[in-house]
Order: structure tokens, then sequence, then C-alpha cells
């Protein structure tokens, strides 16, 4: 007789998530890369809350100035750019603070190829300027973010400290990637804060077994001190935290960025200078700045009417002529405006016709752009006044001390996993 032999299938297996060992281990290769940049970051960003304080302190003859009557930027940009031939000035604040100088950024062209070059002959060692707004009357210069120049470019030295460890695009580069894996390690030490899952039989609710994450014991060994630090620091403030986290990967890492908030239904309004790149950049547009100022000023007034909205006399309104696009963007103030300084409201325009090609609402036209937005004015310190200042700067230094005693804390068990081995062999 013949026989069949039955095979039993094998039934598919589910997918099982690395457990918490992985995740503990995963947050410490993090941490440990990421423990330079943050301890950087938290150090200059505690400070820049202040800049412009710090800035009028540090280099009070550049910043600071006395003036009587109305500044006129448009009629001190063209003196400055007929006393040094060869130089552009693509960006004017239109508003100037009383009491305050008139910065002016200058750059030099290439006569061959209109591109902007920063080193060679008839290219000199500033490109800061700084005039009073009225007589144009100059009070100094800087090469931005130089701190070999002294005291005057300190606060522009820890800008740059802050962004990119002043290495460049390099150092914006990696401070962008070092922010994304902030941002991914956020929700590990998030996970990990949460208690193991209970036994069956037990019966403490999950609130009860989480809370001492959240606790900090002041009165214990200086290791479970720093251990809690650690651990209770980063959960108090861990909503801030993934903020700042990802709005840096917004200024740094745009290109990872932009993608996926588009994915969420943002805007983002730099695409369309990306979109209208000249073959060659249009220097000399049929619009002087002047012509520009009133067009842009004329756009304003449409779109916000539109809008049902008034451009706001308070504020700041500046303009910015982007020759590579042939187009001039204009920013001024309205009620949509996020930061105390305002400005974010802004309309883009043909340099030759005055054509308007776009429009950008800094809130309420597009529900993602404007939770953007929030991001980068509560990333900057620019909403809820002194006070918000203060945890900022409060923030910086506890973003270094989370990144001090992760180190600690490896650094404990490392040591104590060394010393293991020779425990067992004294046993």
């Amino acid at each position: 007789m013949a026989t069949t032999a039955q095979h039993a299938i094998p039934s598919p297996r589910r997918l099982a998530l690395p457990g918490r060992a992985f995740w503990v281990v995963v947050h410490r290769w993090a941490g440990l890369t990421l423990a330079l940049f943050l301890a950087v970051a938290g150090m200059t960003g505690s400070l820049l809350p202040w800049i412009e304080e710090l800035e009028a302190a540090t280099a009070p003859e550049l910043h600071n100035s006395r003036w009587t009557g109305t500044p006129d930027p448009l009629r001190v940009r063209e003196d400055v750019l007929a006393r040094y031939p060869g130089a552009a000035l693509d960006f004017l604040p239109l508003s100037v603070e009383p009491g305050k100088a008139l910065r002016l950024h200058l750059h030099w062209l290439d006569p061959k190829t209109g591109l902007e070059r920063e080193h060679g002959p008839g290219v000199p060692e500033w490109d800061d300027l700084f005039l009073n707004p009225v007589t144009g009357q100059e009070q100094g210069r800087r090469e931005w973010g130089n701190i070999a120049q002294g005291q005057k470019n300190l606060m522009p030295f820890l800008y740059r400290l802050h962004y990119s460890l002043a290495l460049g695009t390099i150092g914006t580069l990696a401070f962008g990637i070092a922010a994304l894996i902030w941002t991914l390690d956020c929700f590990v030490g998030f996970y990990l804060t949460l208690p193991p899952k209970a036994p069956k039989p037990a019966r403490t609710p999950f609130l009860e077994r989480w809370r001492p994450s959240w606790r900090i014991r002041w009165k214990s060994t200086p290791y479970k001190l720093n251990f809690d630090l650690h651990r209770a620091g980063g959960l108090w403030l861990w909503p801030l935290l993934l903020v700042f986290a990802w709005s840096s990967v917004s200024f740094n890492l745009p290109q990872v960025h932009v993608p996926v908030m588009q994915a969420l239904g943002a805007q983002d309004a730099r695409l369309v200078l990306l979109e209208n790149t000249l073959p060659a950049p249009r220097n000399a547009p049929a619009l002087d700045f002047r012509a520009a100022t009133a067009r842009g000023k004329a756009l304003a007034e449409e779109v916000a009417y539109k809008q049902g909205l008034v451009p706001l006399e308070e504020g700041e309104t500046w303009i910015w002529h982007v020759p590579t696009s042939g187009m001039y963007v204009y920013g001024f103030t309205t009620a949509a405006d996020i930061g105390h300084h305002g400005g974010g409201t802004r309309v883009a325009f043909d340099s030759n016709t005055g054509e308007l090609k776009a429009v950008d609402w800094p809130s309420g036209a597009n529900g993602t752009n404007t939770f953007n937005n929030w991001l980068a004015a509560l990333h900057m310190a620019q909403v809820f006044g002194l006070p918000y200042r203060v945890f900022v700067s409060l923030l910086g230094l506890m973003v270094t001390m989370l990144s001090v005693t992760g180190v600690v804390i490896w650094l404990r068990k490392r040591s104590a996993r060394a010393g293991r081995p020779i425990r067992q062999r004294k046993t």
C-alpha cells in the first residue's frame, strides 16, 4: 500500500521589531555622535536670543548710530555703489530701528560671468558696511564672521559656530545630518523613558510605572543624579527638543526637509526662485531698486487687500534682488506675520516687467506652511517676548547638559564593563 507523507506547512513568522536593548544601543551611539554638535549648538544658542543686544554691546561703534530725520536707505545704497565700483548690493533693509545704523552686505561680481566672487583682485577684506541711515556716513566695516578681526565679529563668529562649527558648507551639511539624527533620536529617547511591559499579574497602572522617569533624585549618588538629569530633563523638554531638532533640519538640510513637508502639503516659497533660474544672472534689470521698491509696495497693498489684510507701518520692510532668477522679493509686515520683527510676508515679481510671480503668507494660507514658520520662529526666539527668550537661553544650556550627562553615563557604563573581567578573575 502506498503511503503519502504529510508535511506540516510552517506558519509565516511575524515581523518582530527590535527589542529595548537594540534601541538602547542606537540611542547611545546617536548621543555620542551628536555630543559635540549639541554641546556647541546649546552653548552658542543660549546667547543667540540676545544677539541684537550683544552685537550692540560688543561692537557699539558699528551698530549704534545717532541720527535725526527720515532714513533713506535707497539713497544711501546708491551712494555706496557709486563709492565702490564693481560692488553689488542685493539686499536692502527699507526700515531702520531708531538709534541703529544701516547695515549693508556687499559682494563683488566677476565681470565675465556676472557671478559673485569671494577672493581675487579688487575684492576687499570686508563685506559688511555700517552707515548712518540719514547722512550715509560710514561708521565701520567688517568681514562677517571673521573672528581674526576681533571683538566686532564675536557674535557673527558664535552664530557661525552655532549652525556650522564655523566650517562653511561642510559644517552646515554636517550639522544638518546631525539635526536629522537628533530628530530621529528624540523618538528613540522618548521610547526608552517608557516603563518595560509589566508581567500579567501586575496591576500597577502605566502612569504609576512611568512616574520615576519624570523624577530627579536630588539627594542620591552622583551617578543616579546624572542619570535622572539626562532622562527626566529630556522628557520634560521633549516637545521643544523635537521642535528645535526638526527646525534645524529645515535650516541646514532642506534637501530632506522640503520633500517631507511637501508630502504633508507645504508649498516651499524658495521653489519659485529655483524654477525660474536664468542661463545668466540679470544684474542690470529694467527696474532699478527705486522702481522695484515702488512696485513691491503696490503689489503688497494689492495682495494684502485681497487677503483681507493691510500692510502695517510698524515692523520691518525690505527688498531683495535675485539676479539668478531675474526677480525681486519685497518683504513687508501684516497681521499674518509670526515673528516679532515682522517682514515675513513677501511678494516676488519679475525684475524687468514687475509681473507678480508668487506671494508667501507666513500664516493663514497653508496649514503646513504655518506650522513650519511657527517652528522657525520658536527656534529663533521671535515669539512670546522676553519670557520666551529667557526660556530659549535656558533651553540651550539644558541641551548642553543633556549631551554632557549622556557622555558621562556612557563613560561610567564603559568603565563598569571594562572592570567586569577583572572582578571575575579575582573571584
